[in-house]
């Protein structure tokens, strides 16, 4: 990593939030765009207060700040704002403990697995694994679908980089997809097949019958969570898997998004002008379907230079993460690495209509204070692990 990498990952995350700006403005108009803009001068400034903080401090106070976290996790779900109970009001601007959650899981696993060797074993996933369940559980009683299931790359991807094969991180998750082929009962069937035919040889014979009677609960399982969603959650993953089944109703966000993005062609209408934002057909135009927006108003090209710019501060901070000076920061940078990543994916995913909506913000795009001040707070602590790996 040269010694540009430092400004680099800043002025990229300052870029995309100077992007962000000036769609919130196009999308919301005034107001949006000042109190967004408050939060970025917050957001900045806590980054440069989390520059001069050694990574010691997070990694002491890591189980400290999990547990702070869970309870926050829990207390939302009685005094939190609003039907959707995911925010506290904090006057400036609502506080939600799901985007806290994210950096206090990736602190906590690092704490855990960083200066020894992690195996494949109880001893050292079950304490991570019920760690990511607790978070999952608390926030999809919010409900919160797309927050909850964030957790799961954030393990998945810190198992990979401590030296599990690709085949453990798939036996620790067949479960979940066991129970997402569990809505279909002849993909479920096929699934277990082949789930059982390629574990047989892999593992011991008694740890592939407790393995197979997992997935087959899990499995089981569909129907009895299927029938305790929300309506809307029904609601997205119908009108994902058939978008033209109901276009004027479960499927109207989607379509929406996808004539937005293609009329812009390849320059876009020009600032301000996009029609399905201004006559409002395009939902949620300055927070989850921020891209639309940014894409029928810029085009082809505009949404193409946004794709770099995050390529470029992903593989920044991959490369930071890479020549980390120990194992907890190299842990906590490929963390935060895999959050900015899967929001990044499966937000325009979602909005392409390649991903069901499940409302997760665009990094430094969407509009939302927690979202935006977290994220600067990821980048803090990325530069501060860069600057002590120069040491």
């Amino acid at each position: 990593m040269n010694k540009l990498s430092i400004p680099s990952v800043i002025i990229l995350a300052i870029i995309l939030n100077i992007v962000g700006l000036v769609t919130i403005y196009s999308a919301g108009g005034n107001v949006y765009f000042l109190r967004e803009l408050l939060w970025t001068t917050i957001g900045i400034g806590l980054l440069f207060i989390v520059i001069k903080i050694p990574i010691r401090f997070w990694e002491n106070f890591s189980s400290h700040i999990f547990f702070i976290t869970l309870l926050l996790l829990i207390l939302v779900l009685f005094l939190g704002k609003g039907s959707a109970r995911r925010w506290f009001d904090l006057s400036i601007f609502n506080f939600q403990p799901s985007e806290l959650a994210k950096l206090a899981i990736i602190l906590y696993i690092a704490q855990r697995w960083a200066y020894k060797k992690v195996e494949f074993l109880p001893k050292d996933l079950l304490l991570p694994l019920l760690a990511i369940l607790a978070y999952s559980a608390l926030v999809f009683l919010e409900p919160d679908l797309g927050s909850g299931l964030i957790f799961l790359p954030i393990l998945a991807g810190m198992m990979v980089w401590q030296g599990f094969s690709i085949f453990q991180v798939f036996l620790l998750f067949s479960p979940l997809f066991s129970f997402v082929f569990g809505f279909s009962t002849y993909l479920w069937i096929l699934y277990f097949v082949a789930f059982a035919v390629i574990s047989y040889r892999r593992i011991t014979i008694v740890s592939w019958i407790v393995v197979l009677m997992i997935n087959i609960l899990a499995g089981l399982s569909s129907p009895i969570i299927w029938s305790n969603l929300k309506d809307y959650q029904k609601a997205r993953i119908i009108g994902f898997l058939s978008p033209w089944l109901d276009p004027k109703g479960m499927s109207w966000n989607l379509i929406q998004s996808q004539i937005a993005i293609g009329s812009g062609r390849i320059f876009g209408k020009g600032f301000l002008s996009g029609t399905q934002k201004k006559l409002a057909f395009l939902p949620n135009r300055q927070t989850d379907f921020i891209f639309s927006t940014l894409s029928e108003e810029f085009g082809f090209i505009g949404a193409i230079i946004t794709l770099g710019l995050y390529f470029a501060l992903l593989y920044n901070i991959f490369r930071i993460a890479q020549k980390a000076q120990n194992e907890f920061a190299r842990l906590v940078a490929i963390g935060i690495f895999m959050v900015l990543s899967y929001q990044v994916v499966v937000n325009i995913g979602m909005v392409l209509g390649l991903l069901p909506i499940t409302g997760i913000a665009l990094p430094f795009l969407s509009y939302g204070g927690s979202s935006l001040i977290i994220s600067y707070l990821m980048i803090g602590l990325v530069v501060r692990i860069h600057k002590e790996s120069q040491v």
